[in-house]
């Protein structure tokens, strides 16, 4: 069994790095305070896993007209995705980021009970990204992020936001077998 990841179409490809066209997808988020990606990762992992195993509502009532205290809410369980994604904000906030499996729409995706779960549709853009395997520790992910933008900068592409580094691999995979990647949504 295979686990779902982001659809993209690949736009330029040079070694290890590359332009993507995302499609349009939802996502669950969350926000932490944190010292690093790796702590705000495993911190927001606990949140989003919490809502995709069940903690959440969905409506399983056949009418949508019918009044809210006659339909019945039972929760689902939503298949795990990969990759978990963290993004720096400002001082030591950070995002944590689960995309959710294709087969969802804003509609028919269950709602999470937890209110710092928040469920948002991305829409369609390009990133730039560097993919590298082993640990993704801080220092690391700072070489990646600047070796990133130096290749952007090199290309003539515009980079906007922050960084968002991607875990694919469950932690207990040997350090040396992880895929991860460093990524910048494109300016339009």
């Amino acid at each position: 069994m295979s686990i779902e990841t982001p659809k993209y179409k690949l736009i330029k490809s040079d070694k290890k790095f590359s332009v993507r066209q995302y499609e349009k997808h939802i996502e669950a988020k969350v926000f932490v305070i944190s010292d690093s990606h790796s702590s705000a990762g495993s911190y927001g992992f606990g949140l989003l896993a919490d809502f995709i195993f069940g903690n959440n509502k969905k409506n399983s009532s056949i009418s949508m007209t019918a009044p809210v205290s006659s339909r019945e809410f039972k929760s689902e369980k939503i298949a795990m995705t990969a990759p978990v994604s963290t993004s720096k904000q400002k001082g030591k906030s950070y995002t944590v980021t689960f995309i959710m499996p294709s087969k969802y729409k804003l509609s028919t995706l269950p709602k999470p009970n937890n209110s710092d779960v928040l469920i948002a549709e991305v829409a369609p853009h390009q990133e730039v990204a560097l993919s590298f395997s082993g640990l993704a520790t801080e220092g690391r992910i700072i070489n990646k992020i600047n070796e990133l933008l130096n290749w952007a900068e090199s290309q003539s592409l515009k980079v906007t936001g922050e960084a968002i580094v991607s875990r694919f691999d469950p932690p207990w995979k040997p350090g040396i077998f992880r895929h991860n990647e460093v990524s910048f949504i494109l300016a339009s």
